[in-house]
């Protein structure tokens, strides 16, 4: 039985909101179970975890994935307390050239809620760069994130499916920079340190916001954003004070309609009107409409937001077969590396066995005659094996081990050519199907 190629993981295609949080579990632990799990002897022979906030997946190199997903599963259960059935409903299971094509699809940012996300190629890269791949990722699994991180490159520099703001923080963004202009002298105050809030925090940051704050029921969750962004962290209940100093405020909590009170705003304008931007992200809103009727204040809303998704979206949804097909391709020579791979040992061993006979051929009868006449005899026996070796090496090494042919090939060639291989020969890591 040789190795195979599987991805276990979950995402925002499989699993709401409330799950993925109870998912989200600490990268440190993620590779000490890892770590774990190589140790025992020939049950994981490599991994390489992929976690961002919209997603956790491990994938893996074994002899028994079906093993080592139970194990990997079981260690998710302890962390988040979901049970097994929540785990098994809301997670997937991709084998083989599947789980290649899915890699190659999130790099690619095909697998995000919006085509073209520009924040996942950066992750996947990150990911593969992670200091503490040298104890569990191995060739295969870096050529894999590589080749994958080559297709996003390919996908983002030869199609247009990443242009225009089409996340909903994003447009919003573009939206209220219009209106407010460069956010380097304002004040942000951000409201919500979930998905979207952690979202938005992170692109103010990027956009070189001058200060920001972000407010959370869960002061622990404010203050872990605010250290990821540099900002100043807040419960909820601190909202009335913040609200004087912020130029803008993003809503973005879940189920609250009153966090900013019309009269804070009124009070204001009424001794020192100045621009004020409300972003409500939020769904119920979180702020009153009342609130755009006040002096200097600009409120922007989900639907004028959705709008500018809509147009993107479309724009975006035309690329998708361009980029679809640069995956295509993409896949097919990770696949084709693959092959190859696979096929060395039993290549190897061939080429050896045959020019060696061929040496000993060429000794025997020259044996007695004068170095020249040797010497020809060695070069003639050795480009003629070549010539003969041609056509089965052609053949070995494009020999596809998920065909009945390439393995009948794979399996027959040592006992043809009367040699041993080096590694045993099976299936392929990359054996196509998911599960």
């Amino acid at each position: 039985m040789s190795a195979a190629l599987f991805v276990l993981g979950t995402s925002h295609s499989v699993a709401p909101p409330r799950v993925r949080e109870r998912l989200h579990v600490d990268l440190d632990k993620v590779y000490a179970a890892l770590d774990r799990i190589r140790r025992v002897p020939g049950l994981l022979d490599e991994a390489l975890p992929l976690a961002t906030c919209g997603r956790l997946e491990v994938y893996c190199v074994s002899r028994y994935p079906k093993r080592v997903s139970r194990l990997l599963k079981e260690l998710v259960g302890t962390h988040s307390g979901l049970s097994r059935a929540e785990l098994e409903a809301h997670s997937f299971l991709h084998r083989g050239e599947a789980a290649a094509r899915h890699l190659f699809r999130v790099a690619s940012g095909l697998d995000s809620v919006v085509y073209g996300e520009a924040q996942i190629l950066g992750q996947v890269r990150d990911a593969m760069m992670h200091p503490a791949n040298e104890r569990v990722a191995g060739s295969l699994l870096r050529r894999l994130f590589q080749s994958a991180v080559a297709a996003g490159k390919r996908v983002r520099s030869e199609t247009e499916i990443g242009r225009g703001a089409a996340s909903v923080a994003g447009a919003a963004l573009c939206l209220l920079e219009a209106r407010a202009g460069a956010f380097d002298d304002h004040t942000v105050l951000v409201l919500g340190a979930g998905e979207t809030g952690a979202l938005v925090s992170r692109l103010l940051r990027k956009r070189g916001v001058g200060r920001l704050l972000v407010a959370n029921r869960t002061a622990a969750r404010a203050e872990a954003l605010a250290r990821e962004v540099g900002a100043e962290a807040y419960g909820l209940d601190r909202v009335p004070d913040l609200v004087g100093a912020a130029d803008v405020i993003v809503g973005t909590v879940a189920g609250r309609e009153d966090l900013v009170a019309p009269a804070l705003l009124h009070a204001e304008a009424e001794g020192a009107p100045r621009p004020r931007y409300l972003l409500d992200l939020a769904h119920p809103r979180n702020f009153s409409a009342d609130l755009a009727g006040l002096p200097g204040v600009q409120l922007l809303d989900l639907a004028r937001v959705f709008r500018e998704v809509e147009d993107a979206m479309a724009s975006r949804q035309a690329q998708v077969p361009r980029a679809e097909a640069i995956v295509d391709a993409e896949v097919e020579n990770f696949l084709q590396w693959l092959r190859t791979r696979q096929s060395a040992p039993v290549l190897r061993a061939v080429r050896e066995q045959i020019l060696a006979l061929a040496q000993q051929e060429a000794e025997r009868r020259a044996e007695g005659r004068p170095d020249e006449e040797r010497q020809a005899l060695t070069r003639f026996a050795r480009s003629l094996a070549r010539t003969l070796l041609h056509a089965p090496t052609v053949a070995i090494r494009e020999a596809d081990p998920e065909t009945p042919e390439g393995r009948w090939l794979l399996h027959a060639a040592p006992s043809l050519f009367g040699v041993e291989a080096a590694e045993p020969i099976g299936a392929s890591p990359a054996g196509r199907g998911s599960a």
